[in-house]
């Protein structure tokens, strides 16, 4: 694959996604969080500016939890949150409105807002907005309060004795560097935490230990550090994804330009990777299709949800008849 490309981020993102899943974040001080799965975190809009949010997840009891950490807080920050959940709303009903017909206001969603604080934050009030038509409060996490010196020897242990984490230790590793005060203090930890995640016995959890570490800790990593980290996640990974959830390359590569049968196959495993939260570049990197072609079918999924796979490759299909024609 040569240098790092970006949708690496999107497999480290998809790792750590994976790692909080049916996973309780009662470590970090939030015992009714219960993740259920993630939620594909590009946020598409008519504007020409798009909006990326790293870690958006779905609820035990289908509410939404945008989490993500700061080590400065400000209100830039507050306005930059006020922006993202806006934009997931706006996505939320544009989806709402694919799936469904008839008239009245669609019920929106419950958004936990959690904001995980490095130790150089200690207490931030809660309702962090307020302009008289417009609330805005977070759920806290102080790393400050995390015993580091006991939980990384806790884990040195045990993956010295070569055990697997449990969700508590793996979901204490992630976030271990945002528990010291400094860059250059996160940055030694970050790296230490990095080592004992690649000794993790376990390759899934090996994964998403050093997805985690990346995601929270990129920040602050130094800049050719995070780039071998996503190295290490990225190389050779994106293939083993797919393949692990069934999907057969083989099926898809060569049937681009095919016959009908064979594209609306290529469609099916488009539309099941997008619902999985892939990124368009990261599928149409694993298949070897242009990304402008990737992102063509995925404008037609989401722009006509009632269509079939069939229907959506006729439509391809006469579109390129048009261009060829026009050529």
């Amino acid at each position: 694959m040569g240098d790092i490309a970006y949708q690496n981020k999107d497999i480290a993102l998809k790792y750590f996604g994976d790692a909080l899943k049916n996973k309780k974040l009662t470590v970090y001080g939030l015992p009714h969080i219960k993740i259920k799965d993630s939620r594909p975190t590009n946020l598409p809009a008519i504007e020409a500016n798009e909006l990326r949010i790293d870690n958006l997840f779905i609820l035990e009891d289908d509410s939404y939890a945008l989490i993500d950490y700061e080590s400065t807080f400000g209100i830039q920050d507050i306005i930059k949150y006020v922006n993202y959940i806006a934009r997931i709303l706006k996505r939320f009903i544009r989806q709402e409105k694919g799936r469904r017909s008839g008239k009245g206001r669609k019920r929106l969603p419950i958004i936990h807002l959690i904001i995980i604080f490095s130790a150089d934050i200690n207490d931030i009030d809660p309702n962090i907005l307020d302009v008289g038509c417009m609330q805005l409060k977070i759920e806290p996490v102080y790393l400050l309060r995390m015993d580091t010196a006991k939980v990384l020897s806790k884990i040195q242990c045990k993956v010295e004795k070569k055990e697997a984490l449990d969700d508590d230790e793996l979901l204490e590793l992630i976030v271990l560097p945002l528990t010291v005060k400094g860059r250059a203090e996160k940055q030694a930890l970050a790296e230490e935490t990095v080592r004992l995640a690649q000794e993790i016995r376990d390759e899934e959890q090996r994964m998403q230990a050093l997805a985690g570490i990346l995601t929270f800790a990129d920040k602050i990593l130094d800049r050719d550090y995070a780039k071998r980290i996503k190295e290490v996640i990225g190389m050779n990974k994106v293939e083993q994804l797919f393949f692990d959830e069934g999907v057969e390359m083989g099926i898809a590569r060569g049937r681009v330009k095919g016959a009908a049968e064979g594209r609306a196959e290529l469609i099916g495993c488009i539309r099941k990777k997008l619902k999985k939260g892939y990124a368009v570049i990261e599928i149409a990197e694993v298949l070897e299709l242009e990304a402008l072609y990737v992102r063509r079918i995925a404008d037609l999924i989401q722009n006509e949800p009632e269509d079939s796979d069939v229907e959506i490759a006729e439509k391809l299909f006469r579109e390129e008849s048009v261009q060829q024609t026009a050529g």
